[in-house]
């Protein structure tokens, strides 16, 4: 049975950001990718960085996280990028449908 899950990934701007989450749902990778600024700090090569970015909500069926990755590894610029994926317990079922619809190539 599959469910609902979310995969956040983070860039290193809104341009950049926009142009992955475009390509994500024309591509049908996501059904919906959300958009949100933040600020990032985290231990990279023994140094401590304080940088802005763009985080990436990514909502997709379970059974479709593999592709997802692939997609988000093949785009993205960072060489050790954030890829997280998140597992619901359910979802709104019209909401999952249309969801499962957006990816399946179905009218959505």
């Amino acid at each position: 049975m599959s469910h609902p899950m979310m995969c956040t990934t983070t860039m290193p701007n809104m341009e950049s950001a926009k142009k992955m989450a475009k390509e994500l749902v024309e591509s049908r990778f996501a059904a919906c990718v959300q958009l949100m600024p933040i600020n990032s700090i985290y231990r990279w090569k023994g140094k401590i960085e304080d940088e802005n970015e763009v985080l990436l909500i990514c909502k997709a069926p379970t059974y479709h996280h593999e592709a997802l990755e692939k997609a988000i590894l093949d785009r993205h610029p960072y060489d050790l990028p954030e890829i997280l994926f998140f597992k619901g317990v359910g979802a709104y079922a019209p909401y999952f449908e249309w969801m499962e619809n957006c990816i399946t190539n179905k009218e959505a």
